[in-house]
């Protein structure tokens, strides 16, 4: 098996997308204050944002904001009008959705893996190790890339700790990927291990 690796950037992708061919198109991840868009057809891409949620070296979280680059303006569905489009070749484990309740306070943990997780109605928070605190609503996203936090040498907490905002449940859709996706750190591309 020849193994390689691949700088890919992160788009939710399904496989039933994975059928449309694109041409040595790499999605990248920039920071959000990154003055570069990406060009195409004499356009420039709008601007795709997220929040990463990742550990250091130390163990320690942070929260990051962050910029999905790389997308080609073209036709997607022949002969419909051109649009934004791009898909990453992440690897996906699994689709959840999940609701958490009014009121809800989770513990300090960690992702199981590198996941997305997009808010689909209500509100929600994430507090990272750091102190730092992220509050996402409706249609906004997060890639969550903790999953190497531990505990530090006078902070035993691991990861984040997330609690629902107001009186309404938040509803997220989980987007977990395979765990061959080798996470860096911030916004900087990650790579996955292709066979």
């Amino acid at each position: 098996m020849n193994k390689s690796f691949f700088k890919i950037g992160i788009l939710i992708s399904l496989s039933s997308l994975s059928s449309f061919s694109y041409s040595a198109n790499v999605l990248h991840n920039v920071d959000s204050l990154d003055p570069h868009p990406t060009q195409s057809n004499g356009k420039s891409q709008p601007p795709i944002k997220y929040s990463m949620v990742w550990a250091d070296k130390s163990g320690a979280t942070h929260i990051q904001s962050c910029r999905i680059e790389g997308l080609q303006f073209k036709t997607y569905a022949p002969p419909s009008a051109p649009q934004w489009i791009g898909v990453a070749p992440d690897q996906i484990e699994s689709i959840a959705y999940a609701v958490l309740p009014p009121g809800y306070v989770g513990t300090w943990h960690h992702a199981p893996g590198p996941q997305w997780v997009v808010t689909l109605s209500g509100k929600w928070s994430v507090e990272t190790t750091d102190g730092a605190v992220l509050v996402q609503g409706p249609g906004e996203m997060q890639f969550n890339a903790d999953s190497s936090s531990h505990p530090r040498k006078n902070d035993t907490h691991v990861g984040h700790i997330s609690r629902t905002i107001g009186n309404e449940p938040n509803v997220q859709l989980i987007i977990k990927l395979k765990p061959n996706v080798k996470i860096t750190n911030g916004c900087t591309t990650w790579e996955k291990k292709m066979d």
